[in-house]
């Protein structure tokens, strides 16, 4: 009995640990991203948006509030190319910096305001981000982004663009080019 009770311990301990890192990332960071949360990107929309991107150049790439690096892992993977993210919530930047490490993705993540961030230079630029932040971030994509980038949302339209591609996969993804 001691023995279970010490097993049960084992892996509730660490579970509670790590759900209580999660949420004090996003406490530290709730104002900032007006109550956005860490929230991944499917596999599935992933997919989607590299079948969409094959066929393009080599391209620099940014991801906007990048959680834990997924979809930059998974564009070097297919196309080799070593985005870079930026991501505010500590824990998330943790679990990203850990999985490019672990997955051998020479990504790079900044513990950064995006909004801060010169947007000039890259080609693509993506996000998965809620209204009130796409609001925000409109008029310096307008104002940033060169001739010929692509920026891709999921699940939400960036308010004053039209997009020249929708795909429905879970939810929309939304394909602009400036």
């Amino acid at each position: 009995m001691k023995f279970l009770l010490l097993g049960i311990l084992a892996v509730l301990l660490p579970l509670a640990f790590l759900k209580l890192c999660y949420a004090l990332g996003t406490i530290s960071v709730i104002r900032r991203t007006k109550g956005a949360l860490f929230v991944s990107t499917s596999r599935a929309k992933i997919k989607a948006i590299l079948d969409e991107l094959e066929g393009q150049a080599n391209f620099r790439l940014v991801d906007l509030g990048c959680g834990d690096g997924r979809f930059l892992r998974a564009v070097y993977q297919r196309f080799g190319i070593a985005g870079e993210g930026y991501e505010i919530n500590p824990w998330a930047y943790f679990l990203a910096c850990l999985k490019n490490r672990l997955n051998g993705a020479p990504v790079k993540v900044y513990r950064k305001n995006f909004f801060k961030a010169d947007l000039s230079t890259y080609d693509v630029i993506f996000f998965y981000l809620f209204p009130d932040l796409l609001l925000d971030l409109a008029p310096k994509l307008r104002k940033e982004a060169k001739p010929g980038t692509i920026i891709i949302s999921a699940n939400f339209p960036l308010p004053g663009f039209n997009p020249y591609k929708v795909l429905k996969v879970e939810d929309p993804i939304y394909f602009y080019r400036v």
